[in-house]
């Protein structure tokens, strides 16, 4: 198999980053370079409220995502690994996919777990329906142990919701 290009999805999360480093390692040992991209997606928010945010909070997203992307860049590049990255308005996984296919991507490589684990839910992951649809192989990281902990410790903590088995 011969990996060039290496697209690392990113939603900024620790996992996310852990995806970032395992790719640099590819790409190290391929003698690949790194496409970074990040999608954001606001329309979900807009659709259900029927609300329109105003321009200066898009601009803000864009500014701060930006600021991350190049910084992600800059310790690619200090890793000795080429890289380049985008910044996409859209859905992540149809994007990600769209951005792999146009880019003659070789491996993708991104977290299973992002920010929206209640989105995850309902909706499904952004790297299961990649997995999917990908033109390529995709290596999916898993969060460590200590984060499974944490989410179990943020999910005890929150509202007490009793659980139903249907049998009483």
């Amino acid at each position: 198999m011969n990996i060039e290009t290496i697209l690392v999805p990113t939603d900024f999360s620790e996992n996310a980053d852990r995806a970032f480093a395992t790719a640099i390692q590819f790409a190290r040992a391929f003698d690949a370079r790194i496409q970074l991209l990040h999608v954001y997606d606001i329309s979900d928010t807009t659709t259900i409220y029927e609300v329109t945010f105003p321009t200066g909070v898009v601009d803000g997203i864009r500014k701060a995502a930006s600021v991350r992307l190049e910084a992600l860049k800059k310790q690619a590049k200090d890793e000795g690994i080429e890289s380049s990255a985008e910044l996409v308005f859209g859905s992540p996984s149809q994007t990600i996919v769209e951005h792999a296919k146009g880019s003659e991507v070789d491996l993708i490589v991104m977290g299973t777990r992002g920010h929206s684990l209640l989105k995850q839910f309902f909706l499904g992951s952004v790297a299961e329906r990649t997995l999917r649809l990908a033109p390529c192989p995709v290596l999916t990281v898993s969060p460590t142990k200590s984060d499974d902990e944490k989410t179990r410790a943020e999910c005890k903590e929150g509202p007490n919701v009793s659980r139903r088995s249907g049998r009483e």
